[in-house]
């Protein structure tokens, strides 16, 4: 079976580790075909039995819409896959979709008018071009029947794994070298990802400034470079705070494992969600973790980490203070963490997403 898959995305945040993750695994079931942007092909290293084949068509285009569907015509794929919801027009094999949310309809605050109509049309689209649609959550998979004609059977919840890379044992050495490397010199709060508003990254510098009143801390961002976020970046000015920020930017997948075993905490204070990575990879490398009461984050973290309410500045400081001062509570929270991320694997969402691929085959 020829399984084309659109891995234009390869290197973005989120829907990138979907699709880094998901090739290995997939790609030893089937003849699997990778549809990438130009010069991506140069700077990922494959087994040669996966086919990579260049998409010069810009993301969130038009041109892509018909141009993807054009080359998995060409192929002759068995089946498509779209791991992001812009699923082609003109597909003449059945089509997979996974939709990780649907923030770009749900986020009136943050998207204008025109961009809410563009998703909402594209993802409706999807929804009827698709035989299957894959969700990361129940709270996505709800959230896609209160807004969209379709039927239940249609959907089909996979969780996301972890990689095995944030439960490795690194040498008290390797992680001491990241600290150094990185200016790392007290206890470090750590938030990874992007910036977008609805990361709610306010709150957790409003609380660290909180916390800076009563601790000797360092506030570290691993993802998106903060001191572009001009409304941010003015924040932490304000709060006097800078000398305690720490940029780390956009690192390799090893230096990410270690910024987790380096942090004291890792925080997720997103407003919404579809599924949230760095909760999870925080616990299987046993620091403890933060999540928001939004979207899927309960759903994920489940009773591994600690919840707050995002829009407290107040809750998000009594739980960074309990979880590093108190080394009881800390102990218990880290060993429920571990427990917790046992119920996700790449390899089983692997699994469940190729017998989807046969299903609708």
């Amino acid at each position: 079976m020829r399984i084309v898959l659109d891995a234009r995305k390869y290197f973005d945040f989120g829907i990138g580790t979907y699709i880094q993750n998901l090739i290995p695994h997939i790609g030893s079931r089937c003849e699997l075909v990778l549809l990438l942007a130009p010069g991506d092909a140069e700077r990922i290293t494959l087994p040669s039995s996966i086919w990579k084949v260049m998409n010069s068509s810009g993301k969130y285009s038009l041109g892509e819409l018909r141009s993807i569907a054009k080359d998995a015509n060409r192929l002759k794929a068995d089946v498509f896959h779209a791991p992001h919801y812009t699923t082609p027009f003109g597909l003449k094999m059945p089509c997979v979709t996974t939709i990780h949310d649907i923030l770009h309809v749900r986020g009136k605050e943050y998207f204008s008018f025109p961009k809410r109509v563009y998703a909402r049309t594209i993802i409706s689209h999807a929804c009827r071009a698709s035989d299957a649609i894959i969700v990361d959550s129940e709270f996505t998979k709800q959230e896609l029947l209160d807004m969209f004609h379709l039927n239940v059977t249609q959907i089909h919840v996979i969780h996301l794994g972890v990689s095995s890379i944030y439960s490795a044992k690194y040498s008290e050495k390797s992680v001491q070298e990241f600290r150094n490397k990185y200016h790392l010199t007290k206890p470090t709060i750590l938030y990874i990802g992007s910036l977008k508003p609805h990361k709610n990254v306010e709150v957790l510098i409003r609380a660290f400034a909180h916390m800076k009143q009563r601790s000797d801390l360092q506030l570290a961002f691993s993802g998106e470079l903060i001191t572009r976020k001009n409304n941010l970046w003015k924040l932490i000015k304000e709060n006097k705070i800078t000398k305690d920020v720490v940029e780390i930017g956009q690192i390799s997948q090893r230096e990410l494992a270690l910024a987790y075993h380096a942090a004291s905490v890792v925080v997720l204070p997103s407003l919404y969600e579809g599924f949230g990575f760095s909760v999870l990879e925080a616990m299987a490398s046993g620091t403890p973790a933060i999540g928001s009461r939004a979207g899927s984050i309960p759903e994920i973290m489940g009773d591994g980490g600690i919840l707050f309410d995002p829009h407290s500045v107040e809750d998000l400081t009594s739980a960074l203070e309990k979880v590093l001062n108190d080394t009881e509570y800390r102990s218990t929270v880290i060993k429920k963490g571990y427990k917790n991320v046992e119920r996700f694997s790449w390899n089983k969402c692997a699994e469940q997403t190729f017998q989807i691929y046969m299903d609708v085959a």
